[in-house]
């Protein structure tokens, strides 16, 4: 379920890099798009903007940076296919396969050895 994340995939015909759903930056991302308030309405660059980055944008340029590295984040969770775009709106909304492997990935992420070893048992 969530090997294919761990590979790059084409987008278009640009290559986007891997998933890598252990890792600070992106398992942050994913705990952010999972929130239950996304789930109706869907979320957008700025929502996510303002989920990711503590402080206030200092200047125009430092806000259109942030910009664009959401905008990047968005387009690598696009084409791993978790999530897609509303039509004629600014929003995304997270598809069932993409609800299914963040779920994995949380659950993986949270569950300790001791608790697979009692359930091995």
């Amino acid at each position: 379920m969530i090997g294919p994340l761990q590979q790059p995939c084409q987008y278009g015909k640009q290559r986007v890099r891997a998933l890598h759903p252990f890792r600070a930056d992106d398992y942050c991302l994913l705990q952010t798009i999972n929130r239950g308030e996304f789930a109706i309405n869907g979320l957008r660059n700025r929502d996510l903007q303002r989920l990711l980055y503590a402080d206030v944008p200092a200047d125009l340029q430092q806000k259109r940076r942030r910009s664009a590295a959401v905008s990047r984040r968005l387009r690598l969770l696009r084409a791993h296919g978790l999530i897609q775009k509303v039509p004629k709106t600014h929003r995304y909304q997270v598809t069932e396969a993409g609800r299914r492997a963040i779920a994995a990935v949380l659950t993986i992420q949270q569950t300790s050895m001791a608790t697979l070893n009692r359930v091995a048992a």
